[in-house]
């Protein structure tokens, strides 16, 4: 069921205007209330999930992040029945080389301020998903047998590799660059602890090393294709044959 067919009456004046995005994991709409854009969507995940979301956007808010807060009900909740309203970022996508070293420094900032944070419910680390096998978002058990021995070797390869808070999935369309020139964060759904290198691969700038950067595309690339293997085939065929590549 669209977001068009639920029942939004909990936010008065809430109108859809357009769908931004309708992808494998989630439906995103603008929409306005009152003279205010506001972004729409329906998550998803589970319950408890989705309230340790909004928990980590208001912790990163209260932490001076520029995040997409959350609009409450007129009684006071964050979501009905997995539908999310959230403040309209306005800005534009990162492109040259200096807004993607303010990205890389506010995503690292995050890191920090993430150390030790509680995981997500469903999550783990991708250490520790050989031995899980199953989590919120990847299921080795659905994934063939020769993909799970590489994704699984190179996730054990990291070892001793620090975690925190990580955005999860910090790509340009989930990025913007602020009037002040500052950078805001869109889309937390992926948002977990985990290894913090996996948010500084796939930037608009390399970050670290060859070899440090090397590793972490075949990291991100083997997490993709596991993560992905059910809810986006072809995209994590692709990823795994980028994997391929790198040896």
């Amino acid at each position: 069921m669209g977001l068009e067919a639920h029942d939004l009456s909990g936010w008065p004046g809430l109108t859809l205007v357009e769908r931004v995005e309708e992808g494998a994991r989630n439906e995103v709409w603008r929409g306005r209330i009152g003279d205010r854009d506001v972004a729409v969507r329906r998550s998803r995940r589970s319950p408890e999930s989705l309230a340790w979301e909004l928990d980590v956007i208001e912790l990163l808010g209260d932490a001076g992040f520029n995040v997409a807060q959350v609009v409450e009900t007129a009684d006071g909740r964050r979501h009905v029945d997995g539908v999310v309203v959230q403040r309209w970022l306005r800005g534009v996508q990162p492109s040259t080389d200096d807004e993607w070293h303010r990205v890389v420094e506010t995503l690292e900032a995050i890191h920090e301020v993430g150390r030790g944070y509680l995981q997500r419910p469903g999550c783990c680390t991708v250490r520790e998903l050989a031995e899980k096998r199953k989590c919120a978002d990847a299921d080795l058990d659905q994934v063939p047998t020769d993909v799970e021995a590489m994704a699984v070797g190179i996730f054990a390869s990291f070892a001793g590799e620090s975690t925190s808070l990580i955005h999860g999935d910090p790509d340009e369309s989930n990025l913007r660059v602020l009037e002040d020139g500052s950078i805001g964060l869109l889309d937390l759904d992926e948002s977990r602890v985990d290894l913090s290198l996996l948010d500084l691969t796939n930037l608009g700038i390399q970050v670290g090393d060859d070899a440090r950067h090397a590793r972490g595309m075949q990291l991100s690339h083997a997490w993709e294709a596991v993560n992905g293997w059910v809810v986006e085939p072809d995209y994590a065929k692709r990823r795994y044959a980028q994997l391929l590549e790198t040896f």
